[in-house]
């Protein structure tokens, strides 16, 4: 009877514990709605969710959540939304925004600070809260979209097959929408660009069902969505369209005032992200399926854009020049500027899970993107984008569509940008076109500097392909002075030199001789006048 007390009073005690870190820890799951709750966010409701996922541009994943809110408080006023992303969906995240539906007003987001002192805020949803342009009054409805775009998270299923076998994917997550606020109705919408083999069956509600290659989740009211908490929802399809993956690139740019240049490098490690080959890579069967297959699941030639005014282009990899290489004549697209086509064939064809290392260069005019301040000669401004888009091909053809160049299937897991300014540039300024992961300056010495100049090095985790339409702007003071700095202090260098060697050839830096003849004759005829 004792042991079952002491059993009772520990168990109690744990309880007890575990409630306390629940509410220091600040989120709380509710059923019913996919909610993460919190008694500060009570008074707000999502009538209705509706979630759209696009996986049509693989590797990356657009979504958007249509949800309309209302404040059903008494007295409170609301002005902010706070929105919800998963862990498991954080580490892959690349953008998010939030906009109102009427008029599309952009909102401004930040990231909440997660709490700390426990474990679990490691794996803790993390929040983000929109400010709204107008406080949301008791009664009030507002309707939103939330944006998000994430990268690398559709998967190979299977992981592994044959060489000539079709890629098939699977898009898994959780069925409901996580929120803090409680919704009252929500469905889900999934957009493929290939055949649907599959997809998870809900017989709650709305259910499941599939229309062409669009797979509908619900619409799941309150009281459905109670038994649907923890529920995954999931869906296979075949896809055969390229998706690489850059593990690691590195963009810099290098300001040179004197040669009127801007140099550009990108450094790739490259990976294709398609399912793996079971049993062997088979060249015997890859070079026979240009005679029966128009493509196949190797990635054989990579396309750059790149301006149409770049010269002096190279490709080198680890072993040395790529003379596969070539570059096509100008090219142009309605709407953008004139570009023409780096095309890079690897030394040996990309198959799934298969990596390739390489970089390349070339220059640009600096006029085409420096600016002077007209009112203040010193001031300069430098608009650069601020990614590169590369494109895979498995197409076994020679000559590559436009519409092929512009798929931009490569999405960058770990990003640097390095700007190098010119020495002598001072109160440097960075204007970003999105927050980014972190950004810091640091000194570099190069060739016959004398004070060094400012490198802007930028780091982002997870950034998609359509961020080379986004720009960032460097401005900088940079004299006259400072661009004859170098050129002055190399004269100076080398007359210092000459005159030093000047100095030191009209040194004597032996014994002089004597003017009426040496010291041992002088001692030889003194020693024969004393005999």
């Amino acid at each position: 009877m004792l042991a079952q007390s002491v059993q009772n009073y520990i168990l109690f005690i744990v309880l007890a514990c575990l409630l306390l870190v629940s509410q220091a820890h600040g989120f709380t799951r509710e059923s019913g709605s996919g909610r993460v709750g919190s008694s500060s966010y009570s008074g707000l409701v999502n009538t209705n969710v509706i979630r759209t996922i696009d996986l049509k541009s693989l590797p990356t994943v657009y979504e958007q959540v249509g949800v309309v809110v209302q404040n059903e408080h008494d007295s409170k006023v609301f002005k902010s939304y706070t929105v919800v992303v998963p862990y498991f969906k954080q580490i892959h995240l690349a953008h998010i925004g939030v906009r109102e539906r009427k008029g599309g007003v952009e909102l401004d987001v930040t990231q909440l600070e997660k709490p700390s002192g426990n474990d679990t805020a490691l794996s803790a949803p993390v929040l983000y809260r929109a400010t709204l342009k107008r406080a949301l009054q008791p009664g009030e409805k507002i309707s939103l979209n939330i944006d998000t775009v994430y990268l690398n998270t559709v998967l190979p299923r299977p992981a592994m097959v044959k060489q000539s076998d079709d890629q098939k994917w699977e898009w898994a997550e959780d069925l409901l929408v996580s929120s803090v606020y409680p919704t009252r109705k929500q469905k889900t919408v999934v957009n493929t660009r290939g055949v649907i083999t599959s997809f998870a069956k809900v017989t709650e509600g709305g259910g499941s069902s599939k229309n062409g290659r669009s797979v509908t989740f619900g619409p799941f009211t309150s009281d459905m969505m109670a038994k649907l908490e923890g529920v995954q929802a999931n869906v296979r399809f075949r896809d055969n369209s390229e998706q690489l993956e850059a593990l690691t690139h590195r963009r810099e740019y290098f300001v040179s005032h004197w040669g009127n240049d801007l140099n550009i490098l990108e450094y790739y490690a490259l990976r294709n992200r398609a399912p793996a080959i079971e049993d062997g890579f088979d060249k015997v069967k890859q070079t026979m399926s240009k005679f029966t297959k128009s493509r196949d699941n190797f990635v054989k030639t990579l396309l750059l854009k790149v301006p149409a005014d770049a010269r002096q282009m190279y490709v080198v990899d680890e072993i040395g020049n790529v003379s596969t290489s070539a570059v096509t004549g100008r090219r142009r697209i309605k709407g953008e500027l004139p570009f023409k086509v780096m095309q890079l064939k690897p030394r040996y064809p990309l198959a799934g899970g298969w990596n390739y290392t390489w970089w390349h260069g070339y220059s640009v005019p600096l006029s085409s993107y420096l600016r002077i301040d007209s009112r203040n000669g010193n001031q300069h401004l430098l608009r650069v984008p601020f990614i590169g888009a590369l494109t895979g091909s498995a197409s076994q053809e020679e000559e590559i569509s436009l519409s092929a160049i512009d798929s931009h299937n490569t999405a960058s897991s770990n990003y640097e940008l390095r700007i190098t300014l010119p020495e002598g540039a001072s109160n440097v300024n960075v204007h970003l076109p999105f927050a980014v992961d972190s950004m810091r300056m640091e000194p570099l010495s190069y060739y016959f500097d004398s004070t060094g100049r400012t490198v802007v090095v930028i780091e982002q985790r997870n950034v998609a392909p359509d961020s080379n339409k986004e720009y960032v702007l460097v401005t900088y003071s940079y004299s006259a002075l400072s661009l004859w700095k170098k050129p002055l202090v190399i004269a100076g260098v080398i007359f210092t030199l000459f005159v030093m060697a000047s100095a030191i050839s009209r040194t004597q830096l032996g014994l002089l001789p004597l003017k009426n003849g040496n010291a041992s004759s002088k001692i030889m005829k003194k020693s024969t006048k004393t005999e």
